[in-house]
């Protein structure tokens, strides 16, 4: 056998036991997950996913304020001047109207605050009421459900008037018995029922008939006559629909399904407050960048106007041309931006719904305060932690899980034979008057009883025993859902501090950039200061430096909103989201509707 034969028959023969191998696992891989062998999962433990044998990289800590570390020393000293010369500096005010391309007229503006917009948001948004509307819809069900052992009453009455030919006997030729019976008879009843929490129903139920007979040729006695019956009935199922878990299970699902539409709505409510708040970031980041923009274009202007003033005797016509086309760009930038800020706004405002500044209003909103960032020191673990026990959809899923359980418990319940007992007192009366009847009820002279079984099973019982099956599976679904939303839940958090971190890091990074470009600026003006005169190529050095400098600015804007934006997204992936706004929760408020 040469080299090359031993290699394909080798390959045949682990290709045989790899196939045989995989059939195997397949087999094995494939079982029902019903069988016997078959474990349903559990709930997973957060305690236990980041027990002390897990290594979980914990602790951050971020500083964004003050002056970056990476800054030469020899700024520091400078560091006013330097401020002074950046474009929309900390004390910068927000403008009072926005002039548009679209409008001749300048759109006035109205400042609000960041709480001013939740707070507006969480009265009025059209969202959020509709998820308000589920926890009141659902505790309506739930009474409905809970209803089912509220008494009932009952009550019948009725008038029969009877004329009745009947057989006659005839004895010796002689007719016995009347050819006919005629008599009126009046029938009331009465009844009280309650279904009990074991399954069965008792009922308290009372008949009168007064029967006034007229056959001729018979006298009866007494006539009229008042019957009456009092009867005590219990039913009860003994083996399938016996029980409090059987039958209380609509009354616990409909109470988790109201319990879970409140937990839906404060998670909509956790969304709305993150999706404001991150809204009003932006249009902060829109209206800061069209005033850099704006100082930009007025920049270049002056530059344009002094090359204006040089073009008789140094300044070239491409000189020239260059710096006209970097200002009309500018001033591009300036009316693609008022656009934007206008968007912002319009976005802001169909949050809040706030009828007094309606998305149909021109008025353009404006924030109040500065864009800040604060220094934080987090942990992941704890972070984890706080985010298991108090996100909304978590506790959502946690319910479905408990649903489930009832559901998999009744269907188990209806896969036994059909076994119900009936017990039955009856106590008769009869006399000339009712209330001499009801004294022979109440005498317990004339009784009646009852006491059976009824007893009904499918030979195969295919029915229950897959919906029983059925049942089990989307138990083992809604677990799986859960662990699935686990580590969901840690990578959301993980992903948004990470962000954090991030966003921490360029903060500091674009701060120390906008010191540069700031310091480049200056050195230029240092250098305009002591130079004889403005040559065409130093104004478009100048130009440049300022672009560079806007640049800088803006993406220090930026970083600052998206680091705003990530702290934000972490309190909603941890579920802190209202605590962190000082907004109190209650479910009696969410049902109230």
């Amino acid at each position: 056998m040469t080299h090359t034969q031993f290699k394909r028959v080798a390959r045949s023969r682990i290709s045989k036991i790899a196939v045989s191998a995989a059939i195997v696992t397949m087999f094995l891989g494939c079982q029902s997950p019903l069988s016997s062998q078959f474990n349903t999962p559990n709930l997973k433990n957060i305690h236990h996913l980041l027990g002390k044998d897990v290594r979980v990289e914990d602790g951050l800590s971020v500083s964004v304020q003050g002056i970056p570390k990476d800054i030469e020393p020899a700024l520091i000293g400078r560091m006013d001047e330097l401020d002074a010369i950046t474009p929309v500096g900390t004390d910068s005010t927000w403008p009072s109207q926005i002039t548009t391309s679209i409008s001749r007229e300048p759109l006035s503006t109205t400042s609000i605050t960041i709480d001013q917009a939740v707070l507006w948001a969480i009265k009025n948004n059209l969202d959020l009421q509709l998820a308000r509307l589920e926890p009141a819809i659902s505790k309506q069900s739930y009474i409905q459900a809970d209803s089912v052992f509220d008494f009932v009453f009952a009550g019948n009455a009725s008038n029969r008037g009877l004329k009745i030919p009947q057989q006659q006997t005839l004895v010796g030729g002689i007719q016995l018995g009347a050819s006919e019976s005629v008599s009126d008879v009046q029938t009331y009843e009465a009844s009280l029922a309650k279904k009990l929490t074991s399954g069965g129903t008792f009922t308290v139920a009372s008949t009168v008939t007064k029967t006034d007979s007229e056959t001729s040729g018979f006298t009866f006695n007494p006539n009229p006559s008042w019957q009456s019956i009092g009867t005590l009935d219990f039913k009860q199922p003994l083996l399938r629909g016996f029980g409090e878990k059987v039958a209380l299970s609509e009354v616990k699902l409909t109470k988790n399904a109201s319990a879970k539409s409140i937990q839906e709505f404060k998670h909509a409510l956790h969304i709305l407050v993150t999706d404001t708040e991150k809204a009003y970031l932006q249009l902060a980041l829109q209206w800061r960048i069209l005033q850099v923009q704006e100082w930009l274009l007025e920049q270049g202007e002056s530059i344009v106007e002094i090359l204006e003033l040089r073009r008789a005797y140094d300044t070239s016509e491409s000189d020239y041309a260059q710096a006209v086309a970097t200002v009309k760009q500018r001033s591009a930038n300036v009316i693609s931006q008022q656009a934007e800020v206008q968007n912002a706004s319009d976005q802001l405002k169909l949050l809040m719904n706030n009828p007094a500044i309606a998305i149909e209003t021109t008025t353009v909103l404006c924030p109040k305060g500065d864009i800040k960032v604060e220094d934080i020191h987090l942990s992941l673990r704890d972070t984890i932690l706080t985010a298991a026990a108090n996100r909304p959809d978590l506790q959502s899923l946690r319910i479905s899980v408990d649903s489930q359980n009832i559901k998999v418990n009744v269907a188990k319940n209806a896969t036994l034979p059909q076994l119900d007992l009936q017990a039955q007192l009856s106590f008769y009366g009869l006399d000339s008057g009712v209330g001499n009847a009801y004294s022979e009820v109440f005498s317990g002279e004339y009784i009646n009883h009852l006491i059976g079984l009824s007893f009904e099973q499918p030979l195969d019982n295919r029915f229950s025993k897959a919906g029983y099956r059925s049942s089990r599976l989307q138990r083992v679904a809604a677990i799986t859902t859960y662990n699935k939303a686990i580590q969901q839940v840690i990578l959301e958090v993980k992903v948004a501090m990470r962000n954090v971190a991030t966003n921490a890091a360029l903060v500091s990074a674009n701060k120390s950039f906008r010191i540069a470009q700031a310091e480049n600026l200056r050195a230029l003006r240092v250098e305009e200061d002591t130079l004889a005169g403005l040559t065409p190529t130093f104004l478009n050095l100048k130009l440049q430096t300022q672009a560079g400098l806007a640049n800088a600015r803006i993406a220090e804007f930026t970083s600052a909103v998206n680091f705003n934006s990530a702290l934000a997204s972490l309190y909603l992936a941890s579920g802190t989201t209202l605590e962190m706004h000082q907004i109190i929760f209650d479910d009696a408020i969410a049902l109230d509707y």
